[in-house]
């Protein structure tokens, strides 16, 4: 009785099977180009299937070479997350020769592998997600190479900003192809840019591995590179004159590099400011300035030049000054990039140095005690100071007034109870015994 219900609860229902190209020894034949789409719901692993990029939901391709260059094979328009690997050899001793994630968008992989004439191929396409209902695209075509590919063939930037996105798996160098100091490029595309105004130019690529180079003059008189960088992530400045037209290229060496988006565009401008203390500034203490200019797009050397206020100027990032009096001096700090960009910003500093006036005095021979009169300002811990005048018979300044600051080292530990500006009357206790001696002269 119960086989039979057994049985009888089977009848009518259909079991799915693994996709056509599940294995490795059934993987469907590519002839470029070629697109496929498939449901990949009960696709399986085999137990000798490489781990290299995946092996969840797995089906194979393979592809024989009609001829050396290059094939791209892609997942894009698949519903799901997918991983791309490509394999040269046989069954059992399969050679990885690259492996992607996500490069053709979103969730899906592309790949472009350099094959050999003759030469086959194998391509698996693995989940990285196993919700139901998955279904593949493969796609697989041989490019060509990209119309730019030549020196003579270059693109003509219509106007900034401009970018530009090209597959480069199948682009060449050519053989009399201008040579960089920075780099030396495997495959390359060109570009030509004229500027109608004289500007900074700053051309990226996001790829790391790639390399970009600017020249000026015409391919038969031969071009002359203005600016270059071995790596793109770290672009490229440069100063380009209006109705001059310039030779850009975009290459690499690295050959999981297949595609560049080059960005062209105008330098971003320079944001000038700066800092200084202390504050507010006195003629006691030097002045440090601190530069805090944003400088975008960022390539070669940066210069600064100050205008201190009282005719004097200074240079670099953090220069130093004193004044000499009080007064308000107006700091003017011009910032230049070597690609030609300036810009200035300015800045009153209110210099201002309180007095201390002691109006009366007694002391002892191993002691003095102070009543005084003052509206000074404190500045690291001391009092400043810069004319000190005694009620009778002697009137200090000049050297002695400095002498008299660092001797007497008065230190705000309760000893000064005013707070400037407003006058204010306060006794100083008793100074050390070794300072009586000084005072009592």
């Amino acid at each position: 009785m119960t086989a039979a219900l057994i049985s009888s609860l089977a009848t009518g229902v259909a079991h799915a099977s693994p996709p056509t190209n599940d294995d490795f020894d059934q993987a469907i034949e590519v002839v470029t180009p070629f697109t496929a789409t498939q449901s990949v719901d009960e696709a399986t692993e085999a137990a000798d299937d490489p781990g290299y990029c995946g092996t969840t939901k797995s089906v194979w391709f393979t592809y024989t070479a009609p001829a050396s260059g290059t094939v791209t094979v892609s997942t894009a328009g698949s519903n799901y997350d997918t991983t791309l690997s490509a394999f040269s050899g046989t069954r059992g001793s399969l050679l990885p020769i690259g492996c992607d994630d996500d490069s053709a968008g979103g969730l899906q992989s592309r790949l472009s592998v350099h094959v050999a004439a003759g030469v086959r191929y194998h391509f698996k396409v693995a989940a990285l997600s196993t919700s139901g209902g998955t279904s593949l695209v493969f796609g697989a075509t041989t490019p060509t190479p990209p119309a730019n590919d030549n020196l003579a063939d270059a693109t003509p930037i219509p106007a900034l900003p401009y970018v530009s996105d090209v597959d480069i798996s199948a682009a060449t160098v050519e053989p009399d192809e201008p040579t960089s100091r920075c780099a030396r490029p495997t495959r390359s595309i060109w570009y030509t840019l004229t500027v109608p105004e004289t500007t900074s130019v700053t051309i990226s690529e996001p790829s790391y591995y790639a390399n970009l180079a600017v020249y000026a003059g015409n391919t038969a008189g031969g071009l002359d590179e203005i600016r270059c960088t071995a790596y793109s992530s770290d672009w490229l400045t440069f100063r380009a004159t209006a109705g001059t037209t310039y030779h850009v290229r975009a290459g690499t060496s690295d050959n999981d590099v297949d595609f560049l988006r080059v960005r062209v565009d105008v330098a971003g401008p320079i944001r000038p400011d700066f800092t200084y203390y202390p504050y507010p500034p006195n003629v006691v203490s030097a002045v440090q300035f601190y530069d805090q200019s944003y400088v975008p797009d960022q390539d070669g050397t940066t210069t600064w030049h100050w205008d201190l206020g009282d005719g004097t100027t200074a240079s670099g990032y953090a220069p130093q000054h004193r004044y000499a009096a009080d007064g308000d001096y107006e700091v003017r700090l011009t910032v230049s990039t070597e690609d030609g960009r300036t810009a200035t910003t300015s800045k009153v500093l209110q210099v201002r140095t309180h007095n201390v006036s002691i109006s009366r005095f007694t002391s002892r021979r191993f002691g003095i005690r102070r009543h005084a009169n003052f509206d000074s300002a404190l500045f690291g811990g001391e009092v400043s100071f810069n004319q000190v005048t005694f009620t009778g018979d002697v009137t200090c300044t000049g050297a002695y007034a400095r002498l008299d600051v660092d001797a007497l080292r008065i230190w705000p530990r309760g000893w000064l109870l005013a707070t400037p500006p407003a006058p204010h009357t306060t006794v100083l206790p008793d100074i050390p015994d070794r300072w009586g001696h000084l005072y009592d002269r």
